[in-house]
């Protein structure tokens, strides 16, 4: 077993695995945050395991175990397993999720713990490991005040811009012609938000940003690396600070300013439409990630409210100049 420790904007982690191909995945995808051993006892505790088979696995739910989620699917990234399945439970103050044949991961929500057992993770893409490590991760930080959101997030200036949406909305796109500006990514994904004394801040959480072959056409420093970038489950993907270190100076943590809600059209001009709150409050709740402890999601519930209170919210009509995009949004953060 081996120990990494990370700091996750002032939270203490700590990861022991036996694992190295788990390991190389999350110091990988932790990156930004390693840290030296912690002197004192971590906030939040993995304990992650790869082990041969599901019956080595030693956490069974019990019969009074609560199913808050049931779902299958088509499986990508795993040369064993064709389908995903996946059974959420509340055990006796825990949640339990497990995902059949591929792993199980144990969330300990009153001591900040996690155990988790993947099954042959050898067998798996890098991201898949992400995708289970994440889902892990993203439980325990919400008990510390820290709520993950399904959008990119940029910053310049002190401003933050918040960009949700779907897959092909616009959403990775929209992010490259603002860092190509000078902007910095804080999240392509999975950005952090936290209250503090004066309001609501978003918190980086860089990590690679993953690129379609048709965003790529876009950018002609993309397209002429189009042979050099990397290999994700879908897509290609890279990382900001190596196309676009202009933004790096900002702050890793901001004021959130404006959200835009991108949709592409066919139209030669792109132009945004001022949102009211109710209906960006609506279109926003899908994309905050599931919530299974009941506390934490009122927490996540009221703090989303309040983060569109606060902020401008625009539907972006995402046209064919896609390059003039920072001529649009500079104006917006500079009066926001």
């Amino acid at each position: 077993m081996r120990e990494y420790w990370y700091c996750i904007h002032d939270l203490a982690v700590r990861l022991t695995t036996d694992s190295p191909v788990i390991s190389a995945v999350v110091q990988t995808f932790l990156r930004p945050f390693q840290h030296e051993a912690g002197e004192g006892a971590a906030t939040l505790e993995f304990l992650l395991k790869g082990v041969e088979s599901r019956e080595e696995i030693p956490v069974t739910p019990s019969p009074a175990a609560q199913v808050l989620f049931s779902g299958s699917g088509k499986a990508a990234g795993d040369q064993l397993r064709s389908e995903w399945y996946c059974t959420v439970y509340r055990d006796q103050g825990r949640t339990i999720a497990d995902f059949h044949e591929q792993c199980l991961l144990l969330i300990d929500h009153q001591h900040d713990r996690v155990e988790g057992y993947l099954i042959k993770p050898e067998a798996m893409h890098p991201d898949i490991l992400v995708t289970f490590f994440h889902f892990a991760l993203t439980q325990p930080l919400e008990t510390q005040g820290l709520y993950t959101v399904h959008a990119t997030a940029l910053a310049k200036d002190g401003r933050g811009l918040l960009i949700p949406g779907a897959s092909g909305r616009g959403k990775t796109t929209s992010l490259i012609a603002l860092l190509r500006a000078g902007y910095r990514c804080l999240s392509d994904d999975h950005p952090l938000l936290r209250a503090n004394a004066t309001g609501l801040e978003i918190l980086a959480f860089p990590a690679k940003i993953d690129v379609t072959e048709r965003t790529i056409e876009f950018f002609p420093e993309l397209k002429a690396a189009k042979a050099s970038l990397s290999h994700g489950v879908r897509k290609r993907y890279f990382y900001a600070e190596d196309f676009y270190p202009q933004g790096q100076t900002e702050p890793d943590s901001c004021r959130p300013a404006a959200i835009i809600f991108p949709h592409i059209m066919d139209g030669p001009k792109s132009h945004l439409e001022p949102l009211p709150k109710s209906k960006a409050l609506e279109v926003l709740l899908p994309e905050s990630l599931l919530v299974y402890n009941k506390e934490a999601a009122g927490q996540q519930f009221h703090m989303l409210s309040r983060l569109v209170e606060q902020t401008d919210c625009y539907q972006l009509h995402f046209g064919a100049d896609i390059l003039d995009l920072p001529h649009l949004i500079d104006p917006l953060l500079a009066g926001a």
